[in-house]
């Protein structure tokens, strides 16, 4: 993911940011980007990542960093988080009908998954795309795990049952109640990017994937590594038997017609569909 550090962000400025944050739903400015997965054993195209993006009128392409605080604070995030599902799921579908079979991952905020609506909005989502559900991984933020009163556990097997997987994003070793996740449907589990920046120089991070790979050997879990920038990182999360990769080195973020050309040059699917 592309980010402006230094540009302001909309809570910055002095406008109704709430408003114009729904002005931007309403009004179709909002656009998903896709980011590729790679298969670290095999090379193989994995998946994507849906990243949402807003093109507003005056400032231009704006990455999720610059609007995404207020998002949640306003409450907007739900509307939002609702309308990027129905739009991964299209999309997906559309791959699909295309002869491609990948999955498409979608980032779900916490205060979304806490809406009561939400179980039934990733039914709509699927049952108006028609996308396949075991195409679909929903993934969350590891605190939505933490202090669970129990209903939690239950709407995550009521997704899993209707085929979703699910997936714990920014894992990273200050998460260490990894225990926890043997209480919840958890099939993919997301290494942090900023804890990825850390290999191979460091034995202490290094260590930590060894011993999350073995809890995924046991439990049958994926493992994905985001943020691989350099071929270093890349060949010691290939060494450590982690499962998928994302980051620059595979690819940058690409509009759903440049996936297209991708697929369409990457030399292990040539004339062939995944």
């Amino acid at each position: 993911m592309t980010k402006s550090e230094n540009q302001p962000t909309i809570s910055d400025r002095t406008t109704d940011a709430s408003s114009e944050l729904a002005q931007a739903l309403d009004t179709k400015q909002f656009f998903l980007v896709y980011q590729p997965t790679i298969d670290l054993q095999t090379n193989a195209f994995a998946g994507v990542e849906s990243l949402i993006r807003w093109r507003h009128p005056i400032r231009g392409d704006l990455g999720p960093e610059q609007f995404l605080a207020e998002l949640e604070r306003s409450g907007e995030i739900v509307a939002v988080g609702r309308w990027a599902l129905r739009a991964a799921c299209a999309q997906g579908a559309t791959w699909y009908e295309r002869g491609f079979r990948f999955p498409v991952s979608v980032n779900i905020a916490i205060k979304q998954f806490g809406d009561d609506l939400f179980n039934q909005d990733v039914t709509a989502a699927l049952s108006t795309s028609s996308l396949d559900p075991s195409l679909l991984i929903l993934e969350f933020p590891f605190s939505v795990l933490l202090n669970d009163d129990g209903s939690v556990a239950s709407r995550l097997e009521s997704l899993r049952l209707q085929g979703v997987r699910l997936a714990i994003d920014d894992l990273r070793p200050s998460d260490t109640a990894l225990a926890t996740l043997e209480m919840f449907p958890i099939s993919v589990l997301k290494l942090d990017r900023h804890f990825i920046a850390e290999l191979p120089a460091s034995k202490a991070a290094d260590a930590f994937v060894q011993a999350l790979v073995q809890v995924a050997k046991v439990r049958k879990l994926q493992i994905i590594a985001s943020g691989v920038e350099d071929t270093e990182q890349r060949n010691q999360l290939q060494s450590d038997e982690v499962d998928v990769g994302q980051g620059f080195l595979f690819s940058q973020p690409r509009e759903a017609a440049d996936i297209d050309r991708f697929l369409e040059n990457f030399s292990i699917f040539s004339g062939k569909p995944l």
